[in-house]
């Protein structure tokens, strides 16, 4: 490491990136802090981790590859055994023209060089990348493909009738339960199977971002998306139409629910799997991530025997999961709570739910006539989305219900806008609100491969900060193999709570704009989304890129 160290202190000098007296008082703050230069470097923030693996590529005369995004093929990773990429740290990116271009953390390594050599009978290419990046194609391609090592695109596969088929012997059922079962086992919340003119393409949404993982090969879609329909008791000769259905899948004493959407495309028919874990009864608000201020207000205001609380935020924020907790938390024998949502997506025994069925007429507003005349004392809607809807819960809300519902908005100010919009007056707005809290959900930084970052300065200035006084160290995952690469280990929660007081009462009756509303809030002291995510950036739970993605405009 000391010769290491040496060698890119002098590269450092004789290309000028910096002088000799910056490299003097990084050598002497490694002499002191008992690590090494490059490490120095980093913390400092002089240069960032791609700058560093990019000199060390130059010193050792091999071209660097940047893995960040880099997606892995199938074929490839059948040039070299899994056993053989994670002992040397290696992976095949390219084969073309008989040679393979074998990306590694150690370039030197001529033992790992060699094997493959001989072991692919092509010639070999080397260029380096992190070493977290490569074990994260190795995660995401070996990890990921182990569910075709039995297949072959014979005609019999292409063939094949899966409308007869019921027992797991049948390659194609086995290729449905492990792909169900690895998109499990990483904590996805979606399947997308999207066929193409020339291949497969699956990926898997994991903590709110879509990830590629290997498919199978194109000539087994038909076969898997009709196995999908079997399961999902859909019509598996109806190719041209949506169709929408669901079924039960068992992994490993988890127990999970799919609903399943089919959808025509030029190329084959596209199949997205939701899938929807029963966690409901297990979260509660303690563990969403609020801060001790915001928790001690909201667990302070779902305890209001009347009144509406909303939860905002756009489609997967957890709007739901929050009220799930919210109820798990006022629910007692005393009290009766009614849920109605369009689909059920969490079974819990505390509360009785009413699922949607517009072929019967049941709608958010009808349903919500009908549970009013069930004495209920908290009403759960899914989603208030019309004006039928809105009035009957402003109307519950004032008759001595506390209403819990969900709306789409970008911040918790404007969903009064959005009431307004649907034809609510606002003296019944202001009579009925209690609070609305606004969330979305960050990806949490892994911790097995934290280490500081060093954003640009566009990213401090989305979020209102000036990076000379910024009094904290941004963190960032590296990469490796417990977050498959990426960086994120799970989700975290940012919120906004907006109480209504007296005066923001007087504002919405006077019908003034949310923006002026949202300046008396700021005033009083209320924190929004991107205080409560900064804020989470200082705790090191996400990275400054994240808050940015899900909070720098609002």
């Amino acid at each position: 490491m000391l010769d290491a160290s040496h060698e890119l202190r002098d590269q450092l000098l004789s290309s000028g990136l910096l002088s000799a007296t910056e490299v003097a008082k990084a050598e002497l703050e490694a002499a002191e802090k008992s690590c090494d230069f490059e490490t120095v470097l980093r913390k400092k923030k002089v240069f960032t981790d791609s700058q560093l693996h990019a000199l060390r590529a130059q010193r050792l005369n091999v071209p660097f590859a940047d893995l960040s995004d880099f997606i892995p093929r199938m074929q490839n990773s059948e040039l070299v055994t899994e056993e053989l990429a994670r002992r040397h740290v290696m992976f095949p990116l390219f084969d073309l023209d008989n040679v393979i271009t074998l990306v590694m953390d150690n370039p030197s390594d001529l033992a790992g060089i060699d094997q493959v050599r001989r072991t692919s009978k092509r010639e070999v290419e080397i260029c380096l990348g992190a070493k977290g990046d490569i074990l994260g194609l190795i995660e995401r391609a070996y990890g990921s493909s182990k569910y075709l090592e039995e297949f072959s695109v014979s005609d019999s596969l292409k063939k094949v009738e899966v409308e007869s088929t019921s027992d797991d012997s049948q390659p194609v059922i086995r290729l449905v339960r492990d792909l169900i079962n690895e998109a499990v086992r990483q904590g996805a919340s979606d399947i997308h199977i999207e066929p193409g003119e020339k291949e497969l393409r699956i990926r898997i949404r994991v903590d709110g971002v879509l990830r590629e993982i290997a498919a199978p090969p194109l000539a087994l879609h038909r076969a898997l998306v009709s196995r999908i329909k079997i399961l999902a008791k859909l019509d598996i000769s109806l190719t041209r139409s949506p169709q929408d259905g669901a079924f039960d899948h068992k992994h490993n004493e988890i127990e999970v629910v799919l609903r399943v959407s089919m959808l025509p495309s030029i190329w084959g028919e596209a199949a997205v799997l939701r899938i929807l874990r029963n966690e409901s009864e297990s979260i509660t608000l303690n563990e969403l991530g609020m801060t001790s201020n915001i928790l001690k207000r909201f667990q302070g205001v779902i305890q209001n025997a009347h009144g509406m609380i909303l939860v905002s935020g756009p489609t997967g924020s957890g709007k739901s999961t929050t009220l799930y907790a919210a109820m798990k938390c006022v629910a007692c024998p005393q009290k009766n709570i009614i849920a109605i949502e369009d689909p059920v997506e969490y079974r819990t025994s505390i509360i009785r739910q009413v699922q949607v069925n517009k072929d019967a007429n049941l709608t958010f507003a009808s349903g919500l006539r009908s549970v009013l005349r069930q004495d209920p004392d908290v009403i759960m809607v899914g989603e208030i989305r019309d004006t039928e809807t809105a009035q009957i819960a402003v109307q519950a809300a004032l008759t001595g219900h506390l209403v819990l519902s969900t709306v789409h908005t970008n911040d918790s100010i404007s969903a009064i806008s959005r009431f307004r919009d649907l034809g609510v007056p606002e003296y019944l707005i202001s009579a009925s609100f209690l609070a609305v809290l606004a969330q979305r959900l960050c990806r949490r930084v892994c911790p097995d491969c934290k280490s500081p970052d060093s954003p640009p300065k566009h990213m401090f200035e989305a979020l209102g900060l000036d990076p000379s006084k910024v009094d904290f160290e941004p963190m960032k995952g590296k990469g490796c193999r417990r977050c498959i690469g990426t960086g994120y280990v799970g989700r975290v929660g940012v919120y906004e709570l907006f109480e209504i007081n007296d005066r923001s009462s007087q504002m919405i009756v006077r019908n003034e704009p949310s923006e002026s509303i949202r300046i008396a809030a700021k005033a009083e002291g209320m924190r929004f989304l991107v205080d409560d995510g900064i804020d989470k950036i200082r705790a090191g739970a996400t990275t400054m890129e994240e808050v940015v993605r899900i909070a720098g405009r609002c």
